[in-house]
């Protein structure tokens, strides 16, 4: 292992190659399935329910009950209201006022269909909803996503030349009228919801609002070819700008600043309550149902007889662009998961992004962006190489040894020891220079994974979605063959055992790559051939000699 230290850094590259493929299997493993199932027939609507966050009279902050909501049906819903903007299409329920389904006009559902990605939708797996509502923990009258609202319209549609659309629902009961209004911006995907309530009551109003995602069973593990991303919720509070909140756990804190959202590959979902005012972050579970909440509750108001106050929040629905998150809301764009290497990962995204809207293709940029992390690190590879070469030259010295000595380790040892200091050769001086790179790896194989950009994006040929892996297996094949090549330019490893290692290395990297992501496979393969010109002028360089160091009898030759 010593005499070849390019060994140790294949191993080592192998063992993460593995680690990210296991990674991508585990990540998103759904809980196990609900023992049991609510059924239409045991539910009895009504205006509050165990989902509702329950607010307690005389108490800053409400108390967050535990959740066990009722899955949608149709008999449930009541009337539908459609909205379309230039951005998605949305589909508002009367009852409650949730939106029950969200369609992002601009992604498609998949690389061959005519039809929009449905981010929201009512049916598992992945069921995906926005509910609001007002509690009171005093008696007072609070329509909570249960409540049955009316619109003006069943239809509402952002004109041409038009810049927002407003859509009002209303609840009134016993002298309270809310008035749940979403405006929509052109462009955007992010809008506001605002639930105002106007007390003509002969008293004072105390209630608080809320708003909650409901997620239902996550996608099961597609096997290979598929990504297993993060799927759960996030917050940012006071004291955490981004933690992850993994399904089915309980979470609760009381801030002044952040949001909370829940998160799947690509895409996201985020609630953002006014900053500087307290509002309690919460997380639930239902066991029975297998749906996982997480949301925002606000801090109570008073509102005197004759007097109306508003709850307003900021929604986004829709693709983790981080310029966009970023506009909405502080550490929202954190939502795009680098992991640890984050401080490596968000640069290279803006440098691959700079480099797109010169190339106009994601594949070329990808290329490019390869090519300067390989100039990057152009002189600690050289030096990795150099090291290379000089072993790849003593190789022959190296065989002589080990013949002469046989079983004596010892000494076999102290010659070898000898003749690096003597021709000035560190074994190791090759690996460290490589390992550096493996950080930038991992933190380019997560810019690959989390941009949606690169979602359905083309490069040339056969490769239409460098999201997905390559259909025809070109690209594996490719990088499998550079592997072997390059093996041929190091230095043979003097292990016989080692040596069929090596062999069988570009058959099991080019066996995992075959199911990894057309673009990552891009990205090693150019980065392979870069690295074998190097190799290769470092070879000529330094590791062509007409005679070997020493000859048969131990005597070092003058060097040309």
């Amino acid at each position: 292992m010593k005499n070849n230290p390019k060994l140790l850094l294949y191993i080592s590259a192998a063992i993460l190659a593995f680690m990210l493929w296991q990674k991508w299997q585990i990540a998103n493993l759904p809980p196990a399935p609900p023992q049991t199932a609510v059924t239409p027939a045991a539910v009895t609507p009504s205006n509050t329910g165990a989902d509702v966050p329950q607010a307690t009279a005389g108490s800053d902050i409400p108390a967050t009950a535990a959740s066990s909501d009722i899955p949608v049906t149709n008999a449930e819903t009541g009337a539908t209201i459609r909205v379309k903007t230039d951005v998605f299409t949305l589909q508002i329920t009367s009852k409650g006022g949730t939106i029950v389904h969200a369609d992002l006009l601009r992604y498609a559902a998949n690389k061959n269909s005519d039809q929009p990605l449905a981010l929201l939708h009512p049916d598992n797996p992945a069921r995906f909803l926005l509910q609001s509502g007002l509690t009171s923990g005093n008696g007072d009258k609070a329509p909570t996503h249960h409540a049955i609202f009316t619109a003006p319209a069943s239809e509402y549609t952002l004109a041409d030349g038009q810049d927002s659309l407003s859509v009002p629902l209303t609840w009134q009961e016993n002298g309270i009228t809310v008035t749940k209004t979403y405006t929509f911006k052109r462009g955007a995907y992010d809008f506001t919801l605002e639930q105002k309530v106007q007390n003509d009551s002969d008293k004072t109003w105390s209630g608080n609002a809320y708003q909650q995602w409901v997620f239902g069973q996550p996608l099961p593990s597609g096997g290979m070819g598929q990504v297993g991303t993060y799927t759960g919720g996030v917050v940012s509070y006071d004291s955490d700008p981004y933690e992850k909140i993994k399904l089915g756990t309980q979470f609760n804190t009381k801030t002044e600043n952040g949001w909370v959202a829940m998160i799947q590959h690509y895409f996201v979902g985020a609630i953002v309550p006014p900053q500087g005012q307290t509002q309690e972050f919460y997380t639930n579970t239902n066991a029975t149902s297998g749906d996982h909440f997480i949301g925002v509750t606000s801090g109570v108001q008073q509102i005197a007889a004759g007097q109306s106050a508003r709850f307003t929040n900021t929604i986004y629905i829709g693709p983790k662009i981080q310029k966009d998150l970023k506009a909405v809301a502080p550490n929202l764009d954190k939502t795009v998961d680098y992991g640890f290497l984050f401080m490596i990962g968000q640069p290279m995204y803006y440098v691959l992004h700079f480099i797109h809207g010169i190339v106009g293709n994601w594949g070329w940029a990808l290329i490019l962006m390869t090519l300067l992390i390989k100039v990057l690190f152009f002189t600690p590879s050289a030096w990795a190489y150099k090291s290379m070469a000089k072993m790849r030259r003593l190789g022959p010295e190296m065989q002589r040894i080990k013949e002469q000595y046989g079983d004596d380790r010892q000494a076999a040892s102290m010659a070898m020891m000898k003749l690096y200091k003597d021709e000035k050769v560190n074994p190791a001086s090759g690996c460290l220079p490589m390992l550096l790179q493996i950080p930038f790896f991992i933190a380019f194989y997560w810019v690959l994974i989390e941009s949606v950009e690169l979602r359905h994006a083309p490069w040339l040929g056969w490769i239409h979605d460098l999201s997905a892996m390559d259909p025809y297996f070109i690209l594996p094949i490719i990088n499998a063959a550079l592997m072997f090549l390059q093996q041929k330019l190091n230095p043979p490893p003097p292990d016989p055992t080692q040596a069929k290692v090596m062999m069988m290395l570009p058959l099991v990297f080019g066996f995992m790559f075959m199911w990894f992501p057309s673009g990552l496979v891009l990205y090693w393969t150019v980065s392979n051939a870069f690295g074998i010109v190097q190799q290769y002028i470092m070879n000529k360089r330094y590791g062509d000699r007409k005679h070997p160091p020493h000859d048969a009898h131990g005597k070092k030759h003058n060097k040309k």
